[in-house]
């Protein structure tokens, strides 16, 4: 099956092969008719202008049939091993065995099937599936329509874990997979879900993760793009923050032929924190583009949202941050900050914030945006001290994603993360003057001034 032959009679079979309850088959196709609605989008579609949507091939089949069976060498999840309250791997189309600590399973925290989880917890999924990322786009609509595998973790009132959920999605052979998963931190809770994204293979990935929160819950959610160089991931990656709740949430994107996110995050409640980081590297021919939504829905909300990448090779990278506050959303605080740093010739960088404020009852509302080169001064610094170039430009580097990496005090990220980033720009080959100065200079030299 192809998705862009998809009928109705094949979301029914899928919705019977998986077993779930007729108001879950009705939902699929519900959103099977949005989907037939929509247009797929094209370099004309604002939202797509910076990345074309043919980058994503669809003509891929969706993976169906046993999962391959490759070893994880990377990411934040295998460097935890064992240390963890839970733990899936989501490979191909198909889910794991969970492992839950006595602990944890004590407390009534699931994770599991979401096919399973739509009858035995049929309430909590009923009331979230689809409500936190719907229908209004293409892939969304195709994704709640024809997702498989899915994925359900739920944390209930007033459990608190003092260890991180782990989820794995790979990806080890050669299609379309439709991921979905479903977070569910109920009230008074507080957790770590980690998700890792790994695998090489010729394939498309079109995911949603949909994480609420309920009242006075606190959730740190880490989303790493650790995939290798044929992957190409299109993702919707949305928060929905109850009354007075707290989410901190990172998105890191280090692998990939292109990735398309959208982060967003939805302060519906009076009270509700969020805080929005990401780090991203770019290499080769990689493509990345993070584009978020943070919604101010309600009053006495406050956000921060700060993206750091650096690009090397001929990358490129795309921020588009959008805080949007509405006219009943008093006494609201908000900032948004994006950073780039260029380290090759060919590398280009777009940083695009966006601020869209409805209500004049504001405590502040920011954005702060640069793309550029490593600090000429500080490097002459570190050189002057007997460093050698290039390892005086990887230290300012780290340095630079420290302001992120930082603000994130969770057991195993920071850490595998700055491993991950050195790993990534020790591959390149770094050229920190512009081309333009370097130009000037020789023309200068020629005319003997």
């Amino acid at each position: 099956m192809k998705v862009t032959e998809l009928t109705e009679r094949d979301v029914v079979a899928l919705s019977e092969q998986r077993g779930e309850p007729d108001w879950l088959r009705d939902r699929r196709q519900e959103a099977f008719k949005a989907y037939c609605d929509l247009e797929w989008p094209t370099r004309r579609t604002e939202e797509w202008r910076y990345t074309d949507p043919k980058r994503f091939d669809l003509d891929r089949p969706v993976l169906h049939g046993d999962a391959g069976d490759a070893p994880i060498t990377r990411g934040i999840v295998r460097a935890l091993g064992g240390d963890v309250a839970g733990s899936v791997r989501m490979t191909d189309n198909t889910v794991g065995q969970p492992q839950l600590t006595v602990e944890a399973a004590a407390a009534g925290v699931i994770i599991g099937d979401l096919a399973t989880a739509a009858v035995t917890h049929e309430a909590v999924v009923r009331e979230h599936l689809g409500a936190v990322v719907g229908t209004s786009t293409k892939f969304d609509a195709l994704s709640l329509a024809a997702h498989t595998p899915g994925l359900f973790v739920y944390v209930p009132p007033e459990a608190v874990l003092d260890r991180p959920l782990a989820v794995t999605v790979q990806v080890t052979r050669p299609g379309l997979v439709l991921p979905r998963i479903l977070v569910v931190v109920d009230r008074f809770a507080e957790a770590a879900i980690y998700i890792d994204h790994v695998g090489d293979a010729e394939a498309t990935v079109i995911e949603t993760v949909e994480v609420a929160l309920g009242a006075h819950a606190k959730a740190s959610i880490v989303s790493t793009q650790d995939w290798g160089d044929h992957i190409d991931h299109v993702g919707a990656h949305r928060v929905v923050v109850g009354q007075s709740a707290e989410v901190a949430h990172l998105e890191a994107t280090l692998g990939g032929r292109t990735v398309y996110l959208r982060p967003d995050c939805g302060l519906d409640e009076p009270g509700g924190r969020a805080s929005l980081y990401g780090v991203y590297v770019g290499s080769g021919e990689q493509q990345i583009e993070h584009r978020s939504l943070i919604h101010h829905n309600a009053s006495k909300t406050t956000s921060e949202s700060m993206y750091k990448g650096a690009l090397q090779g001929r990358s490129r990278a795309t921020w588009f941050g959008n805080i949007r506050i509405e006219p009943h959303a008093k006494a609201t605080s908000s900032d948004e900050t994006n950073r780039n740093l260029i380290l090759t010739d060919g590398a280009h960088a777009d940083s695009i914030p966006f601020l869209e404020i409805q209500c004049s009852d504001v405590v502040q509302c920011g954005h702060h945006s640069s793309v550029g080169q490593v600090d000429e001064l500080q490097l002459f610094y570190l050189t002057s001290r007997g460093i050698p170039r290039a390892e005086a430009v990887r230290m300012l580097v780290f340095g630079f994603f420290a302001e992120v990496t930082d603000r994130i005090d969770l057991p195993g990220v920071t850490e595998t993360l700055l491993a991950e980033i050195e790993h990534e720009i020790r591959s390149g080959v770094l050229s920190t003057t512009d081309p333009r100065r370097t130009r000037r200079t020789a023309v200068v030299a020629e005319r003997g001034g």
